[in-house]
């Protein structure tokens, strides 16, 4: 009996050693908000440039798997934004909306002890609008995109006195993938009456550049955690004699925070945070 009460002893206090080894890993939340300056030009609409202002939302979850040891993530990217533009005559305004979705899986390299690198591949959509007060005929044109890309990301720990910064920045470029254009001269009328053949293109670096480059710092006070951020984003599509190119400079403020996901299956893995 004694051997017994013995095993069933040592098997409580490895449990927290088990623990340590294969811990349930954390997710990694934040949420932005921005602001900044845009510049919009759509040959459909017209051939002017447009610049002006543009709010924005960021959302973004990211975590460690199971997967090759333990060294793949996957995150998921949301974002939201709305601009309003003049041309230079200020004769005119576009209303542009843009929404975009990004599921990305990376490999983890930790170079040294502070530096982390992370890189992979991501898939994702785009679905968007340009709208121009001035238009009769074709006031506005619509933005639709399924992607395969790349990504790759690297963070920093920085301590400074006895306060710890981590520094972060990414970049996504889309690979290949499909996208709506219409013909040169072809209305909404037209396809909304049945003239919607070869709507939809193949794309690739020839006709669609998209490039996301994403500057942040996480700052730990008391029990919250300000991320502050500077997005920068270029849009450009060229098909059917069209040509679209939308820039964006974005500077956010906002919170993350790491949480355990109670919902559905907790996978053990060797980091207990992503970017530890």
């Amino acid at each position: 009996m004694k051997h017994i009460q013995l095993c069933i002893c040592l098997f409580f206090l490895s449990l927290p050693c088990l623990a340590q080894e294969s811990p349930v890993p954390l997710t990694y939340q934040s949420t932005l908000l921005g602001y900044g300056m845009n510049s919009v030009y759509d040959s459909y609409l017209s051939q002017l440039e447009y610049t002006g202002e543009n709010v924005g939302l960021y959302y973004e979850q990211m975590k460690m798997t199971g997967l090759l040891d333990g060294r793949i993530s996957e995150q998921h990217l949301f974002s939201g934004n709305y601009s309003w533009s003049k041309n230079k005559p200020e004769t005119a305004s576009y209303y542009t909306g843009i929404f975009e979705y990004d599921y990305g899986m990376h490999y983890r390299f930790s170079p040294t002890e502070k530096l982390r690198v992370f890189a992979g591949a991501q898939v994702g959509g785009l679905l968007g609008f340009v709208y121009n007060t001035r238009n009769g005929n074709n006031p506005a044109t619509g933005k639709f995109h399924l992607n395969l890309g790349l990504s790759a990301l690297a963070t920093y720990k920085l301590k400074i006195k006895s306060q710890a910064l981590l520094f972060r920045y990414q970049v996504e470029a889309p690979l290949l993938g499909a996208m709506y254009a219409p013909q040169f001269g072809q209305s909404y009328y037209e396809i909304g009456l049945g003239d919607n053949e070869d709507l939809v293109h193949f794309a690739s670096f020839h006709n669609y550049l998209s490039v996301s480059n994403r500057l942040s710092v996480d700052i730990p006070l008391n029990r919250v955690t300000f991320r502050l951020a500077y997005i920068h984003s270029f849009y450009e599509t060229r098909m059917n004699d069209l040509d679209t190119q939308i820039n964006r400079n974005t500077f956010c403020i906002g919170i993350s925070r790491n949480f355990f996901t109670v919902s559905g299956r907790q996978n053990h893995n060797r980091y207990r945070h992503v970017f530890e």
